[in-house]
């Protein structure tokens, strides 16, 4: 690991952990395991943590050190209301700007996810999910909404992806992605801004209705 990259390359990796879910919110990172770990110092892993804790994704205690970052369900109701809103200002400009060849990208998208949803492959659902919304982040001209949206949904990956473990709740999502595409092929932003609104809606009311099943 060369020396001027340790620190970026530690700060990366423990960053799509955390995404991924493979620590659990508040799970401890101790300095000397992590520089065992990645074959580093205890600096290097200091400023990939400060590195971490300035971008939201732990916290660091004065000797206690560092944890991954965990969120109070009032907090993550209060992003999903959040997002609600950042979501429909971006399809609602996004929409005019949707060509074919983007439109060709969210048929096969709902294809994919309509076959995984038959074979009950929960993971390669919510994977085809992202994408989808990449592609309206994509198209959208807004890119410091887009921006603010994407950073806040790293952030929070790991209570987005359990809504879709609850019985049912597939069905339903496949139903309002199919509903948002209809809209952006009328060019009907409102109508599109509804529909993605309708969808977070329901995801929020989800994991709250759901909350001490998920964690």
């Amino acid at each position: 690991m060369a020396k001027t990259n340790q620190t970026t390359i530690v700060y990366e990796n423990l960053k799509k952990r955390i995404e991924q879910g493979l620590y659990s919110p508040a799970e401890s990172l101790p300095e000397i395991e992590l520089a065992s770990e990645y074959n580093v110092s205890r600096n290097t892993i200091k400023k990939a943590l400060l590195m971490l804790e300035k971008d939201a994704f732990v916290t660091i205690e004065q000797n206690k050190g560092a944890k991954v970052r965990s969120y109070s369900k009032v907090e993550v109701v209060e992003y999903l209301e959040l997002r609600e809103e950042l979501e429909g200002f971006i399809v609602r400009l996004a929409v005019p700007c949707f060509d074919s060849r983007h439109i060709k990208q969210l048929d096969s998208l709902l294809e994919e996810m309509a076959e995984h949803r038959r074979q009950s492959d929960l993971m390669a659902y919510s994977a085809c999910n992202q994408r989808f919304h990449d592609i309206i982040y994509d198209v959208c001209p807004n890119w410091t909404a887009v921006d603010v949206t994407v950073r806040l949904k790293k952030q929070m990956k790991k209570y987005n992806s359990k809504t879709i473990l609850i019985p049912g709740r597939g069905d339903n999502s496949f139903q309002e992605h199919k509903a948002i595409v209809d809209a952006i092929k009328e060019k009907d932003s409102a109508l599109a801004e509804s529909c993605i609104r309708t969808h977070i809606r329901n995801v929020r009311n989800t994991f709250e209705e759901y909350y001490s099943l998920l964690f």
